[in-house]
């Protein structure tokens, strides 16, 4: 068992580093966020940016990339502090009027979390395993927190409210202009 759960780690991993389109769109959506956005609104909207518009949190910093079918997936980066318990994915549907921020649940913690009590049944001695529940817990709050920032950028970004690094750039750029 240590084996498969070790592979699936290996495998999830390899999929998040990759950017697989079918990873980042499948699975057991644990936190969803629809935002109205009216045509209009839309043309407003910079995926291309988010990874520089939503703030950085203490402990973590999501990175992202487009998916070859228009959305975009967003994930924890690598030098994190706390295991990725989710990926997330920002999709516009022009059918709906509405833009998605869904995060999907990581497949190595679900089956760490499914096989805990039967574990526990077989082997009373990993009763200690119990611990990673909280943990998994206190990971989730984080991440969710991480994935409501990304909700509100795009929320301001179809707003039209200018983000604090669009601000800094307008700044910087009215400084260099020469005056007449």
């Amino acid at each position: 068992m240590v084996f498969a759960l070790s592979a699936l780690l290996l495998i999830e991993l390899v999929l998040q580093f990759t950017w697989n389109r079918r990873y980042f769109s499948w699975g057991i959506r644990i936190f969803n966020r629809r935002i109205a956005a009216p045509a209009d609104w839309r043309e407003r909207l910079s995926l291309g940016s988010l990874e520089y518009d939503v703030p950085r949190g203490k402990y973590l910093h999501l990175v992202f990339r487009p998916l070859p079918d228009g959305s975009y997936a967003f994930r924890e980066s690598f030098a994190q502090r706390f295991y990725s318990l989710m990926r997330g994915r920002v999709v516009v549907d022009p059918r709906r009027r509405e833009v998605r921020v869904e995060g999907r649940c990581s497949w190595w913690a679900l089956c760490i979390s499914l096989l805990i009590f039967p574990l526990m049944v077989v082997r009373p001695a990993a009763a200690a395993m119990l611990l990673m529940l909280p943990f998994f817990l206190v990971c989730y709050l984080v991440q969710k927190k991480m994935f409501g920032a990304v909700a509100t950028v795009i929320e301001q970004q179809l707003r039209g409210v200018p983000s604090a690094d669009a601000i800094l750039r307008e700044r910087l750029q009215a400084r260099r202009m020469p005056q007449a």
